[in-house]
């Protein structure tokens, strides 16, 4: 009996995530052309995190999660094959055009290509993971010995004004910089290094704001009427203004780098 609660709990799980991803691949789909325009963020964490790129950039690399190519752009004096993958195919058309130097293919960040990969790099994109344990498990199983993940994403804050007056509704739950380091081990990585910086970006204006998250995919689900919407962005607007007009908001980054 308790097999058959397990294999029902398990199916539900999957069902659940495949509904997600499929969230996940339409929100990015429809944001493909217009990502870049208001990726200001992306584009500031992509370079935040190249700077822990080798000094000698040679191997195998696989990017994951790479969107129409912010960080793969930082890859192009690569000495070796670099494959660029997105959960959307629609940011991979994107990502050809812009970056053709680097392979394209749609992919699941849970379900790496075989490689062996001597790097797997990520920017802007395992935030959105729901078992990161088990995608580190996985990037594990196609790495070269000795082989090393880069990654960089948002952690617990970013956002914080949003939550503050939409109680608690926002892109996803924003994990600690502990929970991620915590999983790379358990996975069977080790940390090599990790750091974390704030930044607080200033909109327009509360509505500004919100297309922006909107314009890089970075809503894919609404769980709320659209008077509760209206009266967050007006709370939004009235308790958090920024210094040089419109709003703010902060957005906390988090890098890391582990061996296999």
């Amino acid at each position: 009996m308790a097999d058959v609660q397990q294999r029902g709990d398990d199916d539900a799980r999957r069902t659940d995530d495949d509904g997600r991803r499929a969230a996940l691949r339409r929100s990015f789909d429809g944001a493909a052309t217009t990502y870049l325009t208001h990726a200001k963020v992306q584009c500031d964490l992509a370079a935040w995190l190249a700077e822990w790129l080798p000094v000698q950039r040679e191997g195998s690399v696989l990017e994951v999660g790479a969107g129409p190519g912010v960080f793969t752009r930082h890859l192009g004096a690569w000495n070796g094959s670099v494959v660029a993958t997105d959960l959307s195919p629609l940011m991979c058309q994107e990502g050809q055009r812009l970056v053709p130097e680097a392979n394209w293919r749609a992919m699941l960040a849970e379900e790496p290509l075989p490689g062996p990969w001597d790097w797997i790099v990520s920017s802007s994109a395992l935030q959105w993971a729901t078992n990161p344990e088990a995608l580190f498990a996985a990037w594990l199983a196609v790495m070269k010995p000795a082989g090393r993940a880069l990654f960089g994403l948002y952690v617990e804050g970013t956002l914080s004004e949003w939550a503050a007056v939409s109680d608690g509704e926002g892109p996803l739950p924003w994990r600690t910089e502990d929970h991620w380091t915590e999983a790379l081990s358990r996975a069977g990585w080790t940390v090599l290094r990790a750091e974390t910086c704030c930044h607080l970006y200033a909109y327009e204006s509360a509505i500004a704001f919100l297309r922006s998250l909107h314009a890089v995919g970075a809503a894919p689900v609404r769980r709320t009427s659209t008077a509760v919407l209206r009266k967050s962005l007006t709370t939004y607007a009235a308790r958090f203004p920024h210094e040089q007009g419109g709003v703010r908001a902060t957005w906390r980054f988090f890098r890391c780098e582990a061996r296999a």
